[in-house]
């Protein structure tokens, strides 16, 4: 193996700059059973057709509590006079009290010229000026709120295809500060404490949008394990990671780097994981995950396995599209460069089943590596979050095989 080049001058940046490798088979638990009742699906095979929806999926606000708003403009119009009057009865009770100042003595006066203040020309966006910066990053919850789940088939297409956080913009560039690892070398605390800081960073980029949708934004725990075991979402297997709605954290296995040995000392790859598993909790915050599990479910149980693989691949090419969009936010802060850029697209492309399994054309239930490579080119060069929006019935099918 060549040897890593030289990183760049201080601030140093994270990434080496590997080539590319040929990437195995990743597996993934089955998805627990959404908490949702048996739901009905509408006559017809294929893709859920679009409903003429609008204005998209909102979450119901909490109700109001307290005074009207009529009832507090009252108030303050009573109000407001009584308190001037009080002030200027202080004011002039305060100016009789104490002695008459002397008169000062005349003083020379000079004469002086003051510079206008000069004019802040400098760019909205500088190096160390950055959005969402006064965001707290919150402690992950061991009881998170539970996703929200679709009553019909009806709303879980509505959540899929018109879904609210899709007219949110990704903020560009926020903040990511994180000490170098080596995923091959690192003990488990180590890799613990660098998959926490990426969390964070996660959070910074998309917990103040999905707030400001209406959603929840909890933080999701990571699980780091050795070894098999289990989780709410199944057995935890060997090299391997991946969300879990189940529990709503994330599992990340300890041997996951032996996978890919060109890359196993690199810190980029267990960033571009986690990167896209965060994509998936940001579905099951906003409902997308367990609308798309409902469909996917229907199609399985009718043995219509095109279907319910078609819409697997939409759901993992949405994800890796808004890996795609946090890695773009962070470049500036993590000096992600344009070679590195080719990186990250060319392991993109290692990882589409057709890669995966050595059959050009493969169908399966992530999507060929062109196809995942585009979705995560368009993160990269798009803030929209609608641009990943894979469920749109004007995505061209080829796109999503």
């Amino acid at each position: 193996m060549m040897p890593a080049p030289t990183p760049p001058p201080v601030p140093q940046s994270p990434w080496s700059y590997p080539a590319p490798v040929q990437q195995p088979q990743w597996s993934y638990p089955a998805p627990v059973q959404p908490p949702y009742a048996s739901l009905q699906r509408p006559a017809g095979y294929g893709y859920p057709p679009a409903t003429n929806y609008a204005p998209g999926y909102y979450p119901q606000p909490a109700p109001r509590t307290g005074m009207s708003h009529g009832s507090r403009l009252l108030l303050f119009l009573v109000l407001m006079p009584l308190s001037l009057f009080l002030v200027i009865l202080v004011v002039k009770i305060l100016s009789t009290i104490g002695e008459v100042a002397p008169t000062p003595s005349p003083q020379p006066t000079m004469t002086t010229t003051t510079s206008p203040a000069p004019t802040d020309t400098t760019s909205p966006v500088q190096p160390g000026n950055y959005k969402n910066d006064d965001y707290v990053v919150p402690e992950p919850d061991p009881f998170p709120p539970d996703l929200p789940a679709p009553d019909d088939f009806d709303e879980a297409t509505l959540w899929m295809q018109n879904n609210i956080i899709y007219s949110s913009q990704v903020p560009s560039p926020v903040r990511c500060e994180l000490d170098s690892v080596d995923p091959s070398t690192a003990s488990k605390a180590q890799m613990q404490t660098y998959l926490d800081g990426i969390v964070g960073c996660l959070m910074r980029v998309w917990a103040p949008e999905l707030q400001a949708a209406g959603f929840n934004a909890s933080t999701p725990s990571v699980v780091v394990y050795s070894g098999s075991g289990q989780s709410a979402c199944g057995k935890l297997s060997k090299q391997n990671a991946f969300y879990c709605a189940g529990d709503q954290q994330i599992y990340y296995s300890m041997d996951l780097p032996s996978l890919l040995p060109k890359y196993k000392h690199d810190p980029i790859l267990p960033f571009q994981i986690m990167a896209h598993e965060f994509g998936h909790a940001i579905q099951a915050q906003t409902g997308i995950l367990w609308a798309e599990s409902a469909w996917q479910q229907s199609y399985t149980d009718d043995n219509d396995k095109a279907s319910a693989m078609q819409i697997s691949r939409r759901t993992e090419m949405q994800a890796d599209c808004f890996a795609g969009q946090f890695l773009s936010a962070v470049q500036q802060s993590t000096n992600i460069s344009p070679d590195e850029h080719q990186v990250l697209l060319a392991i993109m492309l290692q990882l589409g089943d057709d890669s995966v399994t050595g059959i050009t054309g493969y169908s399966g239930d992530h999507g060929l590596g062109a196809n995942r490579q585009y979705w995560f080119g368009i993160g990269l060069s798009t803030a929209t979050m609608g641009a990943c929006n894979t469920y749109a019935t004007d995505v061209p099918a080829s796109k999503v095989k």
